[in-house]
């Protein structure tokens, strides 16, 4: 008996072992080092409803008007072509809607992924019978990511959620809640995915993210069981608001276009508001990013989401003149020369503390964001375990995130009481 309690340990250790990696990866490709993973209240003069994790008060515009037909399901014909995403289209046919993945992962710009999303299989025309068919609304539904947590929060769509990867990391308390109790079971992932537990919830569709071209194989996989998957590209998108954009993705498989065009119209000002009054910073303080992996600082390029978080703030990034968008490897010498005069230090990985900082490399000591107690991480929100907020809420809220940032570069003393996402550290 007592080796089997230690062989069920040691299953138990290395699933948890995998799941941190994953959260890991993700974070690295998303910030260049910063905390990984994979969302809050708008402005007082919003209407709207409350939900378990603070993204209340969004289905209206920044100026406080209520739209009508915001929970009304959308009619007629019509392309929903994203303002922001540049990795998903949405296209309405009659009652049916052929969305599209684009390169949905990293270094795949030829790969698309299409589905014909409808209420009836049985009259899909033939022209587009080809296509991977999704019934519509979903009705239950796998999430292998906690950035798509607050997307289905906020358009009420939480409770189809049936299965989930990593669900001891989750924030949202009613999904953790939920998890807890055994309503909401863990699929694993990757080679660890438990496909007993996926035939058994029988979802409609499983939401899925790829970090390279072998996710191929585990969707074929889950396609051979009858399972239909959906390969999703949001931490993929350049601008903050492409990633919060893709509510409407998501909003397109349970007929909810309008609610989320709504919602999003809200966040895209408030947004837009926030960068323009930062854009009057004068100071523009430089900002490095991350922190080490392995002995290697995986570096966000200018045409980031993170250095467009930095820019509209008012901030100036250290690597803002290398234009790529996703995070390449680069040497803590190098980082260190750029950074050794930045004014000011954000998302420095996990840590919570300026000591777990020196834990990695004791020159850190010697930047002078550091020496200025000018380090701040997004960790206020945090789980008893592990789930942080920011890879929850702060992807559908891009506005919070970016308040928070402007706060930080306009005022050194600002206090952490003044900050949603992020903390200074100590």
């Amino acid at each position: 008996m007592k080796i089997l309690k230690l062989i069920v340990l040691k299953i138990k250790l290395c699933y948890q072992v995998v799941a941190f990696l994953k959260f890991i990866i993700i974070g690295l490709l998303i910030t260049g080092c910063g905390d990984p993973g994979s969302q809050e209240a708008a402005t007082g003069n919003s209407v709207g409803k409350s939900t378990g994790n603070a993204t209340e008060n969004l289905a209206s515009n920044a100026t406080g008007k209520s739209t009508s037909n915001a929970t009304g399901k959308s009619t007629g014909n019509s392309s929903a072509h994203p303002v922001y995403a540049k990795k998903f289209t949405v296209e309405k046919i009659g009652s049916y809607r052929l969305i599209s993945v684009h390169a949905p992962w990293q270094n795949a710009p030829g790969h698309s992924f299409r589905y014909l999303a409808g209420p009836d299989p049985q009259s899909v025309p033939d022209s587009l019978s080809h296509y991977t068919f999704i019934h519509t609304p979903v009705g239950r539904a796998v999430i292998m990511s906690a950035t798509f947590i607050s997307l289905l929060d906020t358009l009420d769509l939480l409770h189809t959620v049936k299965g989930v990867s990593g669900g001891s990391s989750i924030y949202h308390p009613s999904l953790r809640q939920r998890f807890g109790s055994g309503e909401v079971r863990e699929v694993g992932f990757d080679h660890s995915m438990n496909y007993e537990v996926l035939v058994d919830l029988q979802p409609d569709v499983v939401f899925m993210f790829g970090v390279q071209s072998g996710v191929v194989q585990t969707i074929k996989k889950l396609e051979e069981i009858g399972i239909k998957v959906v390969i999703c590209a949001d931490y993929l998108e350049p601008h903050p608001l492409g990633r919060s954009e893709w509510l409407k993705f998501f909003a397109a498989f349970y007929e909810k276009e309008k609610l989320a065009e709504s919602i999003f119209a809200g966040i895209a000002e408030r947004y837009n508001a926030v960068a323009g009054t930062a854009s009057e910073n004068r100071t523009q303080p430089t900002v490095l990013l991350g922190l080490p992996w392995k002995d290697v600082w995986y570096v966000a390029g200018g045409g980031s989401f993170a250095a467009q978080l930095i820019s509209d703030a008012g901030g100036r990034y250290i690597f803002e003149d290398e234009k790529h968008a996703e995070a390449k490897p680069v040497s803590i010498e190098k980082v260190f020369m750029r950074g050794l005069e930045a004014g000011i230090w954000i998302n420095p990985g996990v840590a919570t503390n300026r000591r777990t900082i020196l834990d990695h490399d004791r020159r850190f000591e010697m930047l002078n964001a550091f020496q200025q107690n000018m380090v701040f991480n997004h960790t206020k929100r945090v789980s008893p375990g592990g789930g942080n907020d920011y890879w929850e809420s702060g992807v559908l809220r891009p506005d919070r995130v970016l308040e928070d940032l402007a706060a930080i570069f306009r005022d050194q003393q600002v206090n952490n009481s003044e900050l949603f996402y992020y903390e200074r550290l100590k």
